[in-house]
């Protein structure tokens, strides 16, 4: 009788043994869970504040402003042999360039919550390709397709997100404010 006891104890403590496990793997993979959205809001107020920093706007700027001149300039065109080499200093425009490419690998990674980000600067990642397309096309000519590759990664994610919520990303069944009666204006 004593021996039938002993077993007893020992599967109740293996079961007790086998629960606690089982808890702290859940509670783990919780924990986990909370420190990689830390992790990605973290990057993704990160990349909110790059964007808002006036040396960085000022380049967006130049960049729409200018880059599309540049484009049929043939000194401009000559540096676009070896764009690595390009002083940001003295061509602004490739701190966008730089700026999308980095976000374009956090994106690709999931370091960021991709469908965030877009939710945020989808608009702006597609008017910026547009406008640095013919430079990338050039600059690929000479130095292959592995330049801006990431830019072009978020770009195409971007207009796939434009097309998938073309008429915005606002929660289907809230009322909208005017459906309120709110007023529209102050």
């Amino acid at each position: 009788m004593a021996l039938v006891n002993a077993e007893s104890v020992g599967i109740v403590l293996s079961a007790a043994t086998l629960a606690v496990i089982g808890a702290t793997a859940i509670a783990a993979i919780v924990q986990l869970r909370h420190l990689r959205a830390s992790n990605q809001l973290s990057a993704l107020l990160e990349i909110l504040d790059q964007w808002n920093q006036p040396a960085f706007q000022a380049a967006y700027t130049h960049f729409f402003k200018e880059l599309p001149a540049k484009v049929h300039d043939k000194d401009f065109q000559k540096l676009l042999e070896s764009p690595r080499l390009l002083d940001r200093a003295s061509y602004p425009e490739f701190l966008v360039f730089d700026f999308w490419e980095q976000v374009g690998t956090y994106a690709k990674h999931d370091l960021v919550d991709e469908a965030i980000l877009l939710d945020i600067v989808s608009s702006q990642v597609v008017n910026a390709w547009r406008t640095a397309w013919p430079v990338i096309e050039s600059m690929r000519r000479f130095v292959g397709p592995a330049i801006c590759e990431n830019f072009e990664y978020l770009a195409v994610k971007a207009e796939l997100f434009n097309k998938r919520f073309s008429d915005g990303t606002y929660p289907r069944g809230l009322p909208r404010m005017a459906d309120l009666g709110a007023p529209k204006t102050p």
